[in-house]
């Protein structure tokens, strides 16, 4: 008996552990896996730490989707504007803001206002008192500003609340854009795509009444429909679940290069409407990390692969370029973009920003619209960090598997006609009537046909990119000069060939710039410079240096001639 209950005591005691052994295996195997952090061996100490070696270089850009909800209502405003003291002491009112003049930001009054979102159809509430000040308004937009109808920054106070968790409110006219709905199928289509931060945006019909007017003759006037537009802030970036503990610049005209405004706030030469004429400050008061990457980009003796994975996170800067090459933004070069770069980090990210000009095809193309030759990203050699990564190996077909991309997971058929109907009863509600209808650039029966033929051009935007791709890069002209013989020297930089052809150069010299009259020219140039030993005599001239390959393909420089009604790319003006 004793054996026996030994017996039984060995076999429950093997059963129990098999039974435990087989519930961890279970258990381990239910588990919801998740990442464990660096050890404590492994990670670098606080005293240790350094920004080149940080965690937080080249992390993806992550923003949360989830705040977008596909929202193609109206919203109806009214916004009373009141007379108000300038800095000056001087009472200006509404009939301020016509003193105006496109691309001048020295003159920005800003006027006190009240401010009532309803939705549409809606008034505002009876109860409310409409000459209570809840808010400012000034105009916004750069060539816009000179318009008959602007576009309006609206900042809202306390009493006004929020416009979807918004307090400064970007109310957008879009004069430039033929199809009044550029921007929202943009940010819409933004919405989805990943490795990249895009905005809500709301469609709004406008009223303003001007409280400096004698009482019986105030009246909410229609402004017709508008777009709002998120302003990128702190949060904005918040909101996204992005680091608001950032710098963040709009730029105005930058292009990557080294320039004199560009300086930290702790120089003696740094004056901030200086640096703004270059990058707008959104965020952030220290420029040494925007000022190391601009220097590093510049550095043509390091290996410029090594500089940009140290400062770029390559899925968002392809992102950022497809995007731009298949809604046909040729406006890119050096403004209507945002960067960003979190604190403790050497990564920067774009944002896209202003969409105005793209999505514009057919006879509404800009009458600036580059040649076929320089479509595409082509142009965008005028960037010497663009021009750079553009050479690098495997570029062009990184680039071009992004848009493939783009095109079979969002930008799709399916999506974008999709989008273009649910804006189509907008159009209907509001481009008929005054002032919209004085502000369309076609009859409104051609406006639908030419909204439904926007995916037709996103694809032909494609095509244009592969199309520019077969010529040579573009190159800038050095300025030409009389030697002390009496002869002229013609010099340029090095173009380059995508396909690795061999490339020649040659120079045509005008004395007009409609390119009637040619003074000489010679071809197949091998080098960068040319001589030309019979002289020109004092006088204004126009030179034209092109590069060509094997097959034929010419490609222009990057300069060009404007005036008043004349627009010549690859041309440049010199005098002697």
């Amino acid at each position: 008996m004793r054996n026996q209950n030994k017996k039984e005591r060995v076999i429950l005691t093997a059963v129990t552990v098999a039974v435990s052994v087989l519930f961890g295996f279970l258990y381990a195997g239910s588990r919801i896996p998740f990442e464990e952090p660096e050890t404590a061996e492994a990670a670098v100490s606080l005293e240790d730490w350094d920004i080149t070696t940080s965690d937080a270089n080249g992390a993806g850009l992550h923003e949360d989707k989830g705040i977008y909800e596909q929202n193609s209502e109206i919203y109806d405003v009214y916004i009373s504007v009141f007379p108000t003291k300038d800095d000056d002491g001087d009472m200006i009112d509404l009939s301020a803001f016509s003193l105006h003049t496109a691309r001048d930001h020295s003159y920005n009054p800003v006027l006190n206002c009240n401010i009532q979102i309803v939705e549409e159809g809606g008034k505002p509430d009876p109860l409310t008192d409409l000459d209570q000040k809840n808010a400012t308004i000034r105009v916004r937009g750069n060539s816009s500003r000179g318009a008959a109808y602007k576009s309006y920054k609206v900042k809202l106070e306390e009493e006004a609340g929020t416009f979807f968790g918004q307090k400064n409110l970007n109310i957008n006219k879009h004069v430039s854009d033929d199809s009044k709905i550029a921007t929202k199928l943009q940010t819409d289509l933004l919405a989805q795509i990943d490795d990249i931060a895009g905005y809500r945006t709301y469609f709004m019909r406008l009223w303003i009444r001007d409280a400096s007017l004698p009482a019986d003759e105030q009246e909410f006037e229609y402004y017709g429909l508008y777009t709002e537009t998120e302003q990128p802030n702190k949060t904005y970036l918040e909101t996204r679940s992005l680091s608001s503990n950032a710098v963040m610049y709009k730029a105005s005209d930058f292009s990557f290069a080294m320039n004199e405004a560009i300086r930290n706030v702790d120089d003696p030469a740094y004056s901030e409407e200086e640096f703004e004429t270059v990058l707008s400050i959104r965020e952030g008061n220290d420029h040494s990390g925007l000022i190391d990457m601009i220097t590093a980009v510049n550095d043509t003796t390091r290996d410029f692969e090594d500089i940009f994975y140290t400062y770029f996170d390559e899925e968002n800067y392809l992102t950022w370029l497809a995007f731009n090459m298949l809604v046909g933004n040729e406006d890119i070069i050096n403004h209507n973009y945002i960067l960003y770069s979190p604190d403790n980090s050497l990564t920067w990210y774009f944002l896209p920003w202003d969409f105005d000009g793209a999505l514009r095809y057919g006879e509404f193309r800009s009458s600036f619209s580059q040649p076929d030759s320089l479509r595409g990203i082509q142009t965008l050699n005028t960037s010497i960090l663009h021009r750079r990564y553009l050479r690098m190996e495997g570029s062009i077909e990184k680039l071009d598997d992004k848009m493939l991309e783009l095109l079979d997971t969002v930008i799709t058929e399916e999506r974008v006609t999709e989008l273009v109907n649910s804006y189509k009863p907008v159009l209907e509600k509001t481009m008929t009537l005054h002032p919209d209808l004085e502000c369309l650039d076609m009859p409104p029966d051609e406006l639908f046909p030419y909204i439904d033929g926007m995916y037709d051009a996103i694809l032909e935007n494609y095509e244009a990119f592969h199309t520019a791709m077969a010529y040579p890069a573009p190159m800038f002209l050095a300025m030409p000069e009389r030697l002390s013989d009496g002869s002229v020297r013609f010099a340029w930089e090095a173009s380059y060939s995508y396909q690795g052809r061999p490339v020649t150069y040659n120079v045509r010299v005008y004395d007009d710039p409609q390119m009637q009259n040619l003074l000489f020219e010679q071809t197949d140039i091998p080098q960068t410079e040319y001589l030309y030993e019979d002289g020109l005599a004092d006088g204004i001239y126009y030179v034209q240096v092109t590069a060509s390959d094997d097959l034929g393909h010419e490609q222009l420089s990057l300069e060009h001639v404007q005036t008043d009604d004349l627009f010549v790319f690859g041309l440049m003006e010199f005098q002697l």
